[in-house]
């Protein structure tokens, strides 16, 4: 019986899409949005096919011990709704029902979080609604996140696509392209992420060019979606958000300049708040192996009780610690993807080092030679199309106007900030991909904005067509 309702509402969804108005976009063809529309659901289907078939552990697998906490809070909702709200707010439920189904959320707290939000809340109160409206039936639950995430991809298209002379390429991509159909569909945090994204940059989109208070609320809406989402994006987005603030205040047509600027107090400012909240200096001169341990074991100790469990905000040493728990996690779960990844040691010098080794996993890693199953070999060919692309882009480059600089600097130096911080920091591939995924649509969108369609048919009509 449940799987003959999840194909009625299957074929009903397929046809609420093709009556929508909504999706009528001029320069796709409607069969291929409905393709698209199809392509989702089964994708969404295929996260689920792998956390239930190859992931056999389903106690450590992602979709089902977020929708298990779900399913005990969802408990709690329709028990207590009172205990619920408290819950929401940080704090105990007050009936002994409710703290016995509360402690059998083991997600819901997480130990190292360094004083920033747990997303994993904001993963399982979403899983929780889920099970409500799916009646705790998983593969439902996957269908209608699915869909959300199909029109959270339209709404992306819509907003960037005015900047694009290669829309239908970009469609394409962020529609059809394996990672991104296949990490930002199901349920999973990523997929959350992703439609925040879309969310923020259509307000985002809205308020420069119309400051009116609906796009305003829609806007502080969209960061706050973002904030409990992944919180140190909406960090990294920030300083972009501050230049267009300022260049439209201004009414500046120098675009290049804000950014750099605004880039160059930052690091000047980071420098400066490293070595004002360094106390901990790791000095080992004149000791044996032994009592470099012992030394190394407590200041190591002292470090993470001031920068982690205190008030210091050390960011060196806490993205050192933070390294250490992705690694420490990954060889826990016994990863097969694991990968190098250059050491954190919390010195200022140290971290400029391992810059360029972020760099280089962050944007070409998996690559076709690390190839070793078949999760890996879809973001291997992407990586290697991203950089064929980015060659292309130095080839045609295309003049923009300020309106394409600003949003090229502004989602380019957030993508840059990211993946360098994913590539310095994450352990395993299988991982890495996964989390640039919500992200890829925006760097294959820079690399088209900056192609010119007029040379690129130039070229091939003068060299291909001979």
């Amino acid at each position: 019986m449940e799987y003959i309702y999840i194909t009625l509402f299957f074929i009903v969804s397929i046809f609420l899409v093709y009556k929508s108005k909504y999706l009528k976009i001029n320069e796709i063809s409607f069969p291929l949005i409905i393709f698209a529309f199809i392509i989702k659901l089964i994708y969404g289907l295929a996260i689920w096919y792998i956390y239930t078939y190859h992931y056999s552990n389903k106690s450590i697998s992602d979709i089902y011990k977020y929708f298990e906490d779900g399913r005990q809070l969802a408990i709690i909702l329709k028990k207590s709704p009172a205990d619920y709200f408290e819950i929401l707010k940080g704090n105990l439920p007050k009936s002994v029902n409710s703290i016995s189904y509360y402690h059998e959320m083991k997600f819901w707290v997480k130990p190292n979080s360094y004083g920033i939000y747990n997303d994993n809340q904001t993963i399982i109160i979403i899983t929780s609604l889920l099970n409500l409206i799916s009646n705790n039936q998983l593969v439902l639950a996957t269908i209608y996140i699915s869909i959300l995430s199909f029109f959270a991809t339209i709404l992306l298209y819509k907003t960037l696509s005015s900047f694009l002379e290669l829309k239908k390429i970009f469609f394409i991509l962020i529609f059809f392209l394996p990672s991104i159909a296949l990490w930002t569909t199901g349920l999973l945090k990523e997929t959350i992420i992703f439609c925040s994204l879309a969310l923020l940059l259509y307000f985002a989109k809205k308020l420069y060019y119309r400051f009116k208070l609906l796009n305003i609320i829609g806007f502080i809406i969209s960061c706050f979606t973002l904030l409990i989402s992944k919180t140190y994006l909406l960090g990294f987005m920030f300083p972009s958000i501050i230049c267009v603030l300022f260049i439209k205040l201004l009414n500046s047509q120098n675009v290049k300049l804000f950014f750099i600027s605004t880039y160059g107090l930052l690091i000047i400012f980071f420098i400066t708040w490293s070595l004002a909240h360094n106390p901990i200096k790791y000095s080992y001169q004149n000791k044996t192996e032994v009592e470099k341990q012992k030394e190394y074991n407590r200041l190591n100790k002292l470090s993470y009780n001031q920068n982690v469990l205190g008030k210091n905000y050390n960011l060196l040493e806490m993205l050192r610690f933070k390294q250490a728990d992705y690694k420490f996690e990954a060889r826990l779960a016994n990863a097969k993807s694991l990968i190098s990844t250059k050491k954190l040691d919390g010195q200022l010098s140290n971290f400029f080092i391992c810059i360029p080794y972020g760099i280089s996993n962050g944007f070409s890693r998996p690559h076709i030679f690390e190839i070793n199953s078949l999760l890996t070999i879809y973001p291997a060919f992407e990586n290697l199309l991203f950089l064929i692309g980015l060659l292309f882009t130095f080839i045609f480059t295309k003049k923009l106007n300020v309106d394409q600089q600003i949003i090229l600097f502004s989602i380019g130096t957030f993508i840059f900030l990211t993946f360098v911080f994913l590539g310095l920091l994450v352990p395993v591939l299988g991982n890495l991909v996964r989390y640039k995924a919500p992200l890829l649509p925006l760097l294959y969108f820079c690399m088209l904005l900056l192609l010119d369609k007029t040379k690129i048919e130039s070229f091939i009509h003068k060299y291909i067509r001979k």
